[in-house]
């Protein structure tokens, strides 16, 4: 068997773990049924999965459980916390709240409290809570995308696909970015449209599943934002509600850009640097 062939065998077979993780995030699949789904040995399974993906099956998994809840935190204000415990896999409230306050700094309670007040309060912050940066791309930026349709919260999976089709030419100096195309607040979660990119080597074919996509060249507006992905809904509402009116400048008929500094497999949601690029006329 040639070494491509290998290569693609394991991709594969790690594909198909990462989309079972993302589908069934409160199931504990033992490691063994997972293996064989993988068409792996039990014996090497595990090995292979932190190779590639660069951190456990429970890591993994814990961090896309707590991610969702997160998400219910900010989305529903009457969550249960010991409901989110139990469906985040955690057997107490208790224990929940530690992994919760280690990831995202705040316990679950305060988190919610704080994502309120931050939301209720955009206008009186201004500019004490973003500073804008007018940048300029003066070429296209090539990229190789993974296509996702439905909640923007699900979107890591596309990354997580995205990441072992293209890790042949990955490396430390590769740019992670998120394009959107519509609003959550007026497209249904199932007709959300997505894509997860990578920065492109203009020297390199798409791996099948992947498609070209680039980010136009122009100007654009940025802001940093600190923290959970889960948040950034609040930083585009600063920049569309507080800075766009008082700015005398007008968007392009392009979607906005997000670009990701760190990554959640080896970052705490709380330290999390996004930038929010948003493209001007």
């Amino acid at each position: 068997m040639t070494s491509q062939r290998i290569t693609r065998r394991h991709v594969d077979g790690v594909l198909r773990i990462i989309r079972h993780l993302w589908q069934h995030p409160r199931e504990d699949t033992p490691l063994a049924v997972l293996a064989d789904m993988a068409h792996f040995s039990p014996y090497h399974f595990h090995r292979i999965y932190v190779g590639i993906m660069k951190e456990s099956v429970t890591a993994t998994r814990q961090r896309m459980r707590l991610q969702q809840a997160a998400v219910s935190l900010t989305r529903q204000a009457q969550a249960d916390m010991a409901q989110l415990a139990r469906r985040s896999g955690y057997r107490s409230a208790a224990a929940f709240c530690r992994a919760f306050s280690r990831a995202y700094g705040l316990p679950p309670g305060r988190y919610r409290q704080a994502c309120l007040s931050r939301s209720l309060s955009l206008t009186r912050m201004e500019n004490a809570m973003y500073v804008p940066e007018f940048r300029t791309v003066s070429q296209p930026l090539p990229l190789a995308a993974r296509p996702h349709r439905g909640d923007y919260m699900q979107i890591g999976q596309a990354f997580d696909e995205l990441a072992l089709r293209a890790n042949a030419w990955l490396t430390a100096d590769s740019r992670w970015y998120g394009i959107y195309l519509d609003d959550p607040r007026v497209v249904a979660p199932t007709d959300l449209r997505a894509a997860a990119c990578v920065s492109r080597p203009p020297d390199r074919a798409l791996p099948e599943g992947l498609e070209a996509r680039e980010i136009d060249a122009g100007r654009y507006v940025v802001i940093v934002h600190r923290g959970p992905y889960s948040e950034l809904e609040q930083a585009y509402g600063w920049l569309y509600g507080v800075w766009l009116p008082a700015s005398g400048e007008a968007l392009a008929d392009r979607p906005c850009v997000e670009a990701y500094l760190n990554l959640p497999h080896n970052t705490a949601p709380k330290d999390l640097l996004t930038e929010i690029w948003a493209p001007l006329a």
